[in-house]
């Protein structure tokens, strides 16, 4: 058992003002690929923008945070899968800001349970897994996150 605590490190470089592109990688795993800037800002086509970093950490770190949850409350889960969608506003004084991350999770459950229990497990594990996702804590300072579940 670990205490929780975590250091990661990551890397980022771009060559020169006119590169479309730039590469990033972190220590602690095998990450490492190429970025750009958005391509509605000039980015290159094809290759990750940091808006869809943030918001792939966010589905992920739903997705870990919940099947935790689930595995502790022995909740049986067969699927889980989690869309997701980031809007980033621009405003004349602020310019553009990350306005709203909503994620729409659809968990399969196998469960022998009767549709109130499991319906009530469900509801528990998801506002925990919110809770305890430390990526979506991080993100519910300066962002709205919505979290929309459903279930089968």
């Amino acid at each position: 058992m670990h205490d929780g605590n975590l250091t990661l490190r990551a890397y980022a470089s771009w060559k020169g003002v006119t590169a479309t592109s730039g590469e990033v990688s972190s220590s602690f795993s095998n990450l490492r690929l190429a970025f750009t800037a958005p391509v509605a800002d000039g980015g290159e086509p094809g290759l990750t923008s940091p808006e869809e970093m943030l918001l792939a950490a966010a589905v992920t770190g739903w997705i870990t945070a919940f099947l935790d949850v689930a595995r502790q409350m022995v909740l049986d889960v067969a699927d889980v899968a989690v869309e997701g969608e980031l809007v980033r506003t621009y405003d004349e004084l602020e310019g553009t800001r990350i306005e709203r991350i909503a994620l729409k999770p659809e968990v399969k459950l196998r469960s022998g349970l009767g549709f109130e229990k499991v319906h009530d497990m469900f509801r528990r594990a998801t506002a925990l897994a919110r809770q305890r996702s430390p990526v979506l804590r991080a993100l519910a300072a300066g962002v709205q996150l919505e979290v929309d579940p459903s279930y089968h």
